[in-house]
């Protein structure tokens, strides 16, 4: 009997904890929040401006890594229609556009780790939308499709996206049925109500729309605005708190074999300016892959479940006119970000080693 009342009041406890659960830690709503995989395998495309700052290299590194990610496929973006590559080489000199510098790095990167002819690679859009009703259609966007198709909601491809949203803006104007298969996470966008502050340069209103969405404001239109995709948002003020000190990158990346010279020769002068660098790809892989065995999720994150705001012209949010609820991370795991990825570039430069 004892037994039975202590059993109770543990049973009660409990519910009075679910009742206080603090504000955006709420149970996940089954219409946007994660959903279960089957064989514990996720599909996922990798969509990002490789050609650009280099958080996106160690991103691809570290999403082939994992063993339970099934990367159907990498797509190059563009960093707009005439910027130059960050860090370009020689050998990058005959690329048409800056999409076709980042297939190129991401088929490097798949030769490191050893998944040569393994990973399909297709360019994106060259350059941002004319307008958010105008798709560019490009061997990326036609990849996106393709693997939608073979997903299912209950399987479903989730895109991982780094830059610019031009390839899903495009792929969805192609082809509306895709929406849903996919769950678009999305590195971009600026800070909500709820978030952070600015960083101090935005007060003085430098700066306040966020780069990625900057670079292709017709395309977010087109996501936010006129789709139904699923979005899980990794805005500014989060991403932001994925950051790397350069004694860090130093000790821990650059002795680690292959990977550890192909992204110290990469970072270049640009990134050591300061002594800390935001890894700001890096949550991708964390929300996506890094999740709990059981009701899958990644636990150590926490989340708004907020209406999107409407993009308008200028790329600031509209929140007068609310539109489909969709996820908006608040915090992310930083200290299972990182300590994976070390420990899987890790292991495999002891591989490389033998």
């Amino acid at each position: 009997m004892k037994r039975f009342f202590l059993m109770a009041a543990a049973a009660l406890t409990g519910l009075s904890l679910m009742a206080q659960r603090p504000q955006g830690t709420t149970p996940q709503r089954p219409d946007v929040g994660p959903r279960p995989q089957q064989g514990g395998r996720v599909k996922v495309i990798v969509d990002n401006d490789l050609c650009g700052d280099g958080d996106g290299l160690f991103h691809l590194f570290h999403q082939l890594l994992c063993t339970s990610s099934d990367v159907r496929g990498v797509v190059g973006a563009h960093v707009g229609a005439r910027s130059q590559a960050w860090g370009q080489s020689s050998n990058e000199g005959a690329a048409r556009n800056n999409a076709e510098i980042s297939v190129g790095r991401a088929n490097e990167i798949i030769d490191i780790v050893g998944k040569t002819g393994k990973i399909t690679v297709k360019p994106g859009a060259p350059g941002p939308m004319v307008d958010p009703k105008t798709p560019i259609d490009s061997e990326g966007a036609r990849l996106i499709i393709e693997e939608a198709k073979n997903a299912t909601p209950e399987r479903p491809l989730y895109l991982l996206f780094g830059g610019p949203l031009t390839d899903i803006a495009s792929a969805y104007l192609l082809d509306p049925s895709i929406s849903k298969n996919v769950i678009l996470v999305w590195i971009g966008g600026q800070e909500y109500p709820f978030g952070h502050p600015f960083p101090p340069e935005h007060f003085k209103g430098n700066n306040l729309v966020e780069y990625n969405l900057r670079l292709d404001v017709n395309a977010a239109k087109t996501v936010f605005n006129d789709s139904d995709i699923m979005i899980w948002q990794i805005p500014r003020d989060v991403y932001r708190q994925s950051m790397y000190s350069m004694a860090e990158l130093e000790e821990k990346i650059i002795p680690l074999g292959k990977i550890g010279e192909y992204l110290g020769g990469k970072l270049g002068s640009f990134a050591r300016m300061a002594d800390t660098y935001v890894l700001g790809d890096s949550p991708l892989c964390l929300i996506s892959t890094l999740t709990t065995t059981f009701e899958p999720g990644a636990a150590g994150c926490f989340y708004e479940v907020t209406p999107a705001p409407t993009i308008v012209e200028n790329g600031l949010y509209d929140f007068s006119k609310p539109g489909r609820d969709i996820i908006v991370y608040r915090t992310i795991d930083t200290r299972l970000e990182f300590g994976d990825m070390e420990s899987r570039f890790r292991l495999h430069a002891a591989k490389e080693g033998k």
